[in-house]
């Protein structure tokens, strides 16, 4: 595992100044045990057990209250591949190098992005909300969107290429909307093997891999996001 430096920025930090000391805690311990491409298993006992293994008197309710905050904070993004949450530093690509040649989890780009996951699968004391995606299949998506988040669930609308253009202008990134329009078109508006749920997150996603640093570079330590 390669070394990860933290810059002083942090120290005036609005998104982690939002944090408790613990949450600030777990969120840098996930930089250090993130993969090479900032990805990481999103179960909350399984971040207990390697990011605290000495801490005997931490609960799982903690790890998981501290997980939706940092998502909430924009810190991680919480993602679903196959029915299992993992999670991954958003901004990782901008400020890493990526010297692995593949992830040891799966692309976000293959899963669903969605903050109904902090709901699912991170409040694991709600018994309104299902702790795990076995326990959800009992239950139409629609319900538990309305049980753990009192909206009404909508469907999805294809943007039009203009509407992805917009965006890549507003956003100022270097996503091609025609390639991306096109990709999505031709596969039916799908994320893996998912319906899209939000276009705009996909390009998103498609932003952070074409900002990605080349894989090699001489230069050995790696530098923490600005913040």
């Amino acid at each position: 595992m390669p070394n990860r430096i933290i810059k002083e920025s942090i120290c005036v930090s609005d998104s982690i100044d939002q944090l408790n000391w613990f949450e600030e805690v777990l969120f840098y311990r996930l930089i250090v045990s993130c993969d090479d491409y900032g990805r990481y298993d999103g179960r909350p006992a399984i971040i207990k057990n390697r990011l605290f293994p000495l801490k005997d008197n931490l609960t799982i309710k903690a790890v998981s209250e501290a997980i939706k905050k940092l998502a909430s904070a924009e810190l991680v993004t919480l993602y679903e591949y196959e029915g299992k949450p993992y999670l991954y530093l958003p901004t990782w690509n901008e400020h890493q190098t990526i010297r692995a040649k593949k992830s040891k989890y799966p692309s976000p780009e293959d899963g669903v992005i969605s903050s109904e996951i902090i709901c699912k699968q991170m409040n694991s004391n709600d018994s309104k909300c299902p702790r795990n995606p076995i326990q959800s299949n009992t239950k139409s998506e629609s319900n538990a969107e309305s049980e753990c988040g009192g909206r009404n669930s909508s469907r999805f609308a294809p943007p039009t290429l203009e509407d992805v253009e917009a965006y890549c202008r507003e956003r100022n990134n270097r996503v091609d909307a025609q390639r991306f329009f096109d990709y999505y078109t031709s596969n039916g508006w799908k994320v893996g093997k998912n319906p899209m749920k939000d276009w705009k997150a996909a390009v998103r996603t498609w932003e952070r891999s074409d900002s990605q640093p080349a894989p090699f570079k001489e230069k050995r330590i790696l530098t923490f996001m600005d913040l």
